[in-house]
């Protein structure tokens, strides 16, 4: 590229981070977010899938060493892209479980409201959970849509991450994702 500079104008930063567990850590947590999603039906425990009702594992003694690792990977975001800020803090931390075959094995496209950022960590997944995807969220780089030499994330119009236990993405809450139908449970 003679004579040619590049400008990355308006990027939208996706962060990742891995956290390592200590001893039967992951277990516990697995553990809790399955004694929570049970339910009573009738006579029967049945295990809620999707979105679980409590919203607060941030507050469980048990998930605390994660949740630091969390807002130490979010203060590392807000620094690199130069925000002022107070202090953080997670305002809801919920667990989705997405079993294959079940109509609870998408997660369809949404954004999170109320917030400056957000996030998914993974607990369990295996080579056939699906990833993640985000949106190019400019909606006028759809307007003309030139073939495509190869792919690359300077032409793409989505983006995924691969479901890898003990990682994390930290990303805008504005930024629309979704999670495609699942071979595994997730």
């Amino acid at each position: 590229m003679a004579n040619v500079e590049r400008f990355d104008a308006f990027p939208t930063c996706i962060y990742r981070f891995k956290y390592n567990f200590e001893g039967s850590q992951r277990k516990e947590m697995i553990d809790s977010i399955m004694s929570e999603s049970v339910k009573e039906s009738g006579n029967k425990k049945v295990q809620r899938l999707g979105s679980q009702e409590n919203n607060q594992l941030h507050k469980i003694d048990t998930f605390k060493p994660l949740v630091d690792s969390i807002l130490e990977s979010s203060h590392d975001a807000m620094e690199d892209l130069g925000y002022v800020y107070n202090s953080l803090e997670i305002t809801n931390m919920w667990a989705n479980i997405l079993k294959p075959n079940s109509s609870k094995s998408a997660h369809h496209p949404h954004t999170h409201s109320n917030n400056f950022l957000s996030g998914t960590f993974y607990l369990q997944s295996s080579s056939d959970t699906s990833p993640i995807v985000f949106f190019d969220p400019r909606p006028q780089a759809s307007i003309l849509r030139p073939r495509k030499n190869k792919n690359n994330t300077l032409n793409a119009d989505q983006m995924s991450f691969d479901s890898q236990i003990g990682y994390g993405l930290i990303f805008p809450s504005w930024l629309q994702h979704w999670v495609p139908q699942t071979n595994d449970e997730r």
